[in-house]
């Protein structure tokens, strides 16, 4: 086996929030944060290390794609084999994806790519550039909390939860566009779940990945701003965020909803000069906070005049999971349910 350092590879696509500035070693922050190389090889490896406490970390591997593994990932560098075997003649895209979200509970959090090793006649060609640039924005179910495990499955661990399998990153792949996504379970616009004020998504929008706040994920840039694709944003933003909000809400808290969703809009527009915004509910039936995201967003645009805002209610999971294969664990939409949120946002972007 060959081995490459990170910053040797020149054909790479790297997905997601990063401070990366050419190192040896490539840090994954959000779930969903991907390295992405095509390579002309026989078998591909992935030396990585992670950093944790109790809440493991898990990595998905896609070959053009696909999902062929998802494992748990040792905290100490490990060589892992991602593929062998392959047609040496043939291109393949292999995508190594971090499938769990950033856990600020936990003591430390990190996850890094330290090389990757193909067989000594293998080599890395050129990446195909996809067509857009997507950003998503989210809670528990753009990080795919339930999207892995039985109906009954209520324990709030790692296991459960896989970002790669999101209608997010499904959405992206329809789209041929590059993703990036911050998801955080419990965390919404003005509160979480449990109204914590504390867990809001807005106020980490403009760093890398700042709800991570330990000594290791700080050396490795997630407090450092983000710089928006150089600058230039992303063609579109879709934002799934309510949900939370919803639950933690007390009666006198509307007005507070309604003006942050206008901040937010404010802050979102000022980095993605030329996206299309797309604000989206629905995958968890919700009742009192889709008027308040239709009431700002219409306040937004008038007030501002940008008219490049939209919103779209999604199918819930009680309309479209009738079957235990269908159904997500720990109550959140299952598969077929981010399916169905991927088509209808792909249908929606495409009308844009």
């Amino acid at each position: 086996m060959k081995e490459y350092k990170i910053n040797k590879i020149e054909n790479k696509r790297i997905l997601g929030r990063n401070a990366y500035k050419n190192d040896d070693a490539l840090p994954l922050f959000w779930g969903g944060a991907a390295l992405e190389v095509n390579i002309k090889a026989r078998e591909i490896w992935a030396c990585i290390s992670t950093t944790y406490d109790n809440l493991e970390q898990w990595l998905a591997v896609e070959i053009n794609g696909a999902l062929v593994s998802r494992f748990m990932l040792n905290k100490e560098k490990t060589w892992y084999c991602l593929a062998r075997n392959m047609n040496p003649e043939k291109e393949n895209l292999i995508s190594i994806i971090k499938d769990t979200q950033p856990m600020s509970e936990d003591s430390t959090h990190s996850l890094v790519i330290h090389a990757l090793g193909l067989d000594e006649a293998g080599e890395f060609v050129p990446v195909a550039p996809r067509k857009y640039s997507i950003e998503f924005i989210g809670d528990s179910i753009t990080a795919g909390e339930g999207t892995v495990g039985a109906p009954d499955e209520m324990d709030w661990i790692c296991q459960w939860m896989s970002a790669s399998k999101t209608y997010a990153v499904q959405t992206a792949k329809l789209m041929d566009a590059d993703w990036n996504t911050m998801g955080k379970s419990g965390w919404g616009i003005c509160w979480a779940w449990d109204g914590n004020r504390d867990c809001k998504i807005p106020p980490h929008y403009e760093q890398v990945c700042s709800v991570l706040k330990d000594t290791n994920s700080v050396s490795l840039g997630s407090q450092e701003k983000w710089d928006f694709n150089g600058g230039r944003g992303s063609d579109f933003v879709v934002i799934n965020l309510g949900t939370n909000d919803e639950s933690g809400m007390n009666a006198g808290m509307p007005e507070e909803i309604i003006s942050a969703v206008k901040q937010f809009l404010t802050v979102i527009r000022s980095h993605n000069p030329d996206a299309k915004i797309l604000w989206c509910w629905g995958m968890l039936k919700l009742h009192s906070v889709p008027s308040l995201i239709q009431k700002a967003v219409e306040e937004y645009k008038a007030e501002s005049g940008d008219k490049n805002v939209y919103t779209l209610e999604l199918e819930s999971l009680d309309e479209l999971e009738k079957t235990p294969q269908e159904k997500g664990s720990r109550g959140h939409p299952g598969y077929k349910t981010h399916q169905a949120a991927a088509s209808k946002i792909v249908s929606s972007l495409r009308k844009m």
